[in-house]
């Protein structure tokens, strides 16, 4: 009665092996350092806040360009203490407990974990079963979660973009802005473990599942097998026993079919068992002469659960014209104390999501009909992932204010103010019928969703900066109000703060360092830190503070590196 170990791998695959520029797609070179704030040192500045692209332009140009700005990618693993030490272990206590009945007593393996327990076999056992599934579903199910994580995604910026230029009669100044974004999100959807006993007649009829909850069944799960295996009883005596542990500890819901079925093939009323099943039929008569070869009952008896591995990929062509000018010349304000921009941006999104599911479930039972089955069960997944996708084409509109003065500037970016929304391939149309019963278990539990979809949410992102006297040395910040969204569905609230030398003379390089957090999500800290070259070239990278262990060694959960040419300002 135990999950094969290759199957229980499965939950940890995604081990081995984000930023966001407009809050949804990744963070670009040197902004991806310095945080959504506005800095004369990027042209991508003018992919955050649109009220910067004035002051990106010196007051004597009229165009700046990115030559080809930024070529990067980030990758991010989940929060992991030896995952896969605790699967090895879960698997060999399946199998230490089933080897009671030969031993008759524990293994040091199972004492080790959980203690000694007195009594005979079927008592000893019972108490490890208790033992395994509590910490199974309580422990094991929660790390994987959060430790079979896995994302990554990369940007390529389309030559000479983003371009800014001036027109005078519209007195300010535009932007044109074109990427590709892929991201990528393959993650763990836990479930509690069961167990499925599955009856049948010998040359006959297939009388349905007892699906149990393997948490209300563990103390009893012994005397379920025991009871099977008696061969001093009869069947008709087995189904009567059957029923009365079912009804006693409380196990009817979601298997009145079966019960019907068996009641039905051996004669019994389960009213007699104190079972109520109004509503629901039993076997149809022709099933039920089928089976009355009067065969011997067959019964077999798996865990079962519903958790898998849920992979989604969106790759996104980003196009932007946006536009800024100086409210302050528009409202004739005194400008002794400052300068005050708005601007807004209108971003076309056309994006192709692609979304598979893989069942631990299925993918056990095809690992015991053999190698081939096996196989096939990646190769399908892998193939539903590249070939089952859905189009969409979205509109998302930005505004933002700032207030710039000569050694300080403090802004607001409220940005997806109409919550754009794409759609992912509905699995119900893809999926076989065993993976997509266990999705859809997942779904009733809240956890996802067979037909996915994902909104850029509306938030703002506030900003701030001081400098030097001579503008060379800055100190920057930015802080998310509610959650942004990408387009795998990744949640962020992002506090960033970065210093940064930025030369007027070519020749001496920028320096620039800093640190960022997300606060809802993966909670992941970082530190960012970038260099840029004849005041042409930026290079950029970041790693994770925190790290998740695997197969003995440290690994941090986060890493990112990008490159760009831009026009120096």
């Amino acid at each position: 009665m135990k999950l094969s170990r290759i199957a229980l791998a499965m939950a940890a695959l995604s081990l081995p092996l984000a930023a966001q520029a407009n809050q949804s797609l990744t963070a670009p070179g040197y902004a991806g350092t310095i945080g959504g704030v506005s800095n004369e040192g990027t042209v991508h500045s003018s992919s955050f806040n649109p009220a910067s692209n004035g002051i990106l332009l010196g007051e004597d140009e009229s165009l700046r360009m990115g030559y080809f700005s930024n070529l990067g990618g980030y990758i991010e693993i989940g929060e992991s203490e030896d995952l896969d030490q605790k699967i090895n272990d879960l698997s060999t206590d399946m199998e230490d407990v089933e080897a009671i009945d030969n031993t008759t007593s524990a293994s040091q393996h199972l004492i080790d974990r959980y203690g000694t327990f007195s009594g005979t076999a079927t008592e000893q056992k019972a108490k490890y079963y208790e033992a395994i599934v509590e910490n199974a579903n309580t422990n094991l199910v929660a790390d994987l979660e959060k430790g079979g994580q896995f994302r990554f995604g990369f940007q390529a910026q389309a030559p000479l973009t983003p371009l800014l230029f001036r027109i005078d009669s519209a007195r300010g100044v535009f932007s044109l802005n074109a990427s590709a974004d892929v991201q990528t999100r393959v993650g763990f959807l836990g479930d509690d473990l069961g167990v499925t006993t599955s009856f049948s007649i010998e040359g006959g009829a297939d009388l349905g599942d007892l699906n149990l909850d393997l948490q209300k069944i563990a103390s009893v799960a012994p005397d379920i097998e025991n009871i099977l295996d008696d061969g001093s009883k009869t069947d008709e005596q087995k189904v009567k026993d059957i029923l009365n542990i079912v009804n006693t500890e409380g196990l009817v819901d979601g298997n009145e079919d079966t019960l019907n079925n068996l009641a039905d093939q051996y004669g019994l009323t389960l009213s007699d068992y104190g079972i109520t099943t109004a509503g629901v039929s039993g076997a149809s008569s022709d099933t039920l002469v089928e089976a009355a070869a009067t065969g011997d009952l067959i019964t077999e008896t798996s865990i079962n659960t519903n958790a898998g591995i849920d992979g989604r990929m969106a790759a996104v062509g980003h196009f932007a014209l946006g536009y800024g000018t100086r409210l302050s010349n528009w409202l004739d304000m005194n400008t002794d104390y400052g300068e005050l921009e708005i601007g807004t941006r209108v971003n076309l999104y056309s994006v192709q999501t692609a979304r598979t599911f893989i069942s631990l479930q299925a993918e056990a039972n095809s690992s015991i009909n053999g190698s081939e089955e096996e196989e096939d069960t990646f190769e399908k997944a892998s193939e539903d992932f590249t070939d089952n996708t859905e189009q969409g084409v979205g509109v998302g509109l930005d505004l933002g204010f700032l207030w710039h003065a000569n050694n300080y500037q403090a802004g607001i970016t409220f940005y997806n103010l109409n919550e754009p929304e794409f759609d992912y391939p509905d699995l119900s149309d893809y999926l076989g019928q065993e993976a997509l019963t266990a999705l859809q278990g997942l779904e009733s539990s809240g956890k996802t969703q067979v037909a996915e979809s994902v909104a850029l949410t509306r938030h703002a992102v506030l900003e701030g900066a001081v400098y030097s006297s001579s503008r060379n040395w800055m100190l920057q910040g930015s802080y998310t109000l509610g959650t942004a969204t990408n387009f795998v569905g990744d949640e962020f609230q992002t506090m960033q703060i970065a210093a940064g030398y930025f030369p007027k003379a070519w020749w001496a390089p920028g320096l620039r360092a800093g640190y960022s957090q997300n606060l809802v999500g993966s909670e992941l800290s970082k530190v960012h830190a970038g260099l840029t070259l004849f005041g042409l070239l930026h290079l950029d990278a970041a790693v994770g503070l925190e790290s998740s262990s695997f197969e003995g060694s440290d690994i941090p959960r986060y890493a990112s590196f990008s490159m760009g040419l831009e026009e120096k300002f």
